[in-house]
């Protein structure tokens, strides 16, 4: 059985370039200019998802800056910034994944506390600082840094606090209980007391089944 691979690239299309989408899934977010895809259109801060053989469409009289989240069977795009195998969730088989793209916000020296999600994922940051604590490593983020996050393994995040604003994209496969729902759980119930600072905006929240070949 072949595995799935998850990837992120990114890049700048110019006005009424078409791309289609030769991965199993892929999902694009936005940061300038505007597309249509399938009938819809997505602006700037937006997102949508296509399925392989569905097109693109960048609009407008300006070049469109954007972030592309793939799924493909064993081997990632040429021009992916990061690639990982993933697991697919653990679910009855015969249950479609979720997969989300959403985009989380944090104030100055905004902490996501110890925590876990249900499904494997790819981080994007955009704009400000992030540091990345895990278990058994950590690292720093600064605009388009990517970093790739199993299901359940635990983290913390912490955002600069000299950054007016610090903002990732992250796409994840999650299991299909989760539609419509927050992912993340704090791991200490003290923390979990604490406000949640940071802001998360889905963009797609869509069922689909992810087979490989």
């Amino acid at each position: 059985m072949s595995s799935i691979m998850m990837s992120v690239s990114s890049g700048r299309a110019l006005p009424n370039e078409t791309r289609a989408c030769t991965a199993l899934f892929s999902a694009y977010w936005l940061s300038r200019g505007s597309a249509e895809t399938q009938g819809s259109r997505i602006g700037r801060g937006e997102g949508a998802l296509l399925k392989q053989g569905e097109a693109i469409a960048f609009r407008g009289q300006t070049e469109c800056d954007w972030v592309r989240f793939d799924l493909s069977i064993a081997t990632a795009p040429e021009d992916a910034i990061l690639a990982a195998p993933i697991s697919l969730p653990t679910q009855p088989t015969d249950a479609a994944c979720l997969l989300r793209l959403d985009q989380v916000t944090f104030p100055p020296g905004g902490i996501a506390w110890r925590h876990v999600h249900p499904g494997d994922g790819i981080r994007f940051l955009i704009r400000g600082g992030l540091r990345i604590i895990g278990d058994t490593h950590q690292e720093t983020a600064g605009p388009g840094h990517a970093w790739f996050e199993h299901a359940n393994s635990p983290v913390r995040a912490e955002a600069d606090q000299q950054a007016a604003t610090t903002s990732f994209v992250r796409f994840m496969v999650l299991p299909s209980a989760f539609v419509g729902k927050p992912t993340i759980q704090i791991l200490d119930k003290h923390e979990a007391e604490q406000p949640r600072v940071q802001v998360t905006q889905r963009h797609v929240d869509k069922l689909a089944y992810v087979v490989p070949g």
